[in-house]
């Protein structure tokens, strides 16, 4: 819970294999609020889900070992993440990728490069609480 605002804080991991992307990212959504994990490869993000817990998940779809598409399937079968929602950056920003990527539970696809307002809005209405909850 943040004792600022009396809302709880919103765990995202942040996937990508660009040291840069990763930082730049991860630095403007805890400036914004956010608590954020951040892993280099999907395989790390797999791992570090076996210790904590997100609420939404930022990821690259171009990353060695598994693309940005398999690790949403991968993540998706992991207990307690089957409805997490998924926001994909690419800049391979075809319908095809869009298309394949929704079939496999990517909830959103920003291309690049990233206009970080646009990152906010997507987060925000990622992680925004139905009415009355």
């Amino acid at each position: 819970m943040d004792v600022d605002s009396g809302r709880p804080v919103i765990s995202i991991l942040v996937v990508d294999d660009d040291d840069a992307t990763l930082a730049l990212l991860s630095t403007f959504l805890r400036r914004n609020g956010y608590r954020v994990i951040s892993a280099t490869n999907p395989l790390r993000a797999l791992d570090v889900l076996k210790t904590e817990t997100v609420q939404l998940v930022i990821t690259d779809l171009m990353m060695p070992h598994v693309d940005g598409i398999g690790f949403t399937q991968q993540l998706h079968q992991l207990p307690g993440y089957a409805n997490v929602p998924v926001i994909m950056i690419t800049a391979f920003g075809t319908d095809e990728v869009t298309d394949r990527g929704m079939r496999q539970g990517v909830a959103m696809t920003l291309h690049k490069p990233v206009e970080l307002a646009r990152l906010l809005d997507l987060v925000g209405f990622a992680t925004a609480s139905p009415p009355g909850h």
